[in-house]
């Protein structure tokens, strides 16, 4: 008497997903060469917020080199607007990662809050270190 062979078992759904996430990281890994040659040649990597006031003071992620005479390193920058009626507060936030270093804490908060003028522009209201208490909190 024949019997039937057994189905190929399917895998398991945790199994497919913990691949997918291994072959992310290793492109990410893979890739990583990559921005740290762009980060060479250009001296920064920058992404922008797209509707804010000078979006250029306030990038969303900012990865730039310091190389100065005593430290040197990395320049991680990062913004987000916390709120957006009656005044847009925007907290951006600065850290460092240095090899080299005189020594100190050179991390930074602050936060710029901007209001509406007569002709419906931004203009900077406050600017105050640490972290946005938007009006009215």
């Amino acid at each position: 008497m024949m019997t039937k062979p057994d189905a190929p078992a399917r895998p398991n759904p945790l199994q497919r997903l913990g691949c997918l996430l291994l072959l992310i990281a290793w492109f990410a890994l893979l890739l990583l060469p990559c921005g740290l040659f762009y980060l060479a040649a250009n001296g920064e990597i920058r992404l922008q917020h797209r509707d804010i006031p000078q979006p250029h003071a306030h990038p969303l992620l900012l990865i730039s080199l310091v190389s100065e005479e005593r430290e040197r390193g990395l320049r991680i920058e990062t913004s987000a607007v916390v709120a957006s009626q009656p005044a847009l507060c925007v907290e951006t936030a600065v850290r460092f990662v240095l090899w080299q270093s005189s020594g100190g804490d050179q991390n930074a908060r602050y936060c710029d809050c901007y209001a509406r003028g007569a002709d419906e522009s931004w203009l900077l209201h406050d600017t105050s270190a640490g972290t946005c208490q938007p009006p009215g909190a």
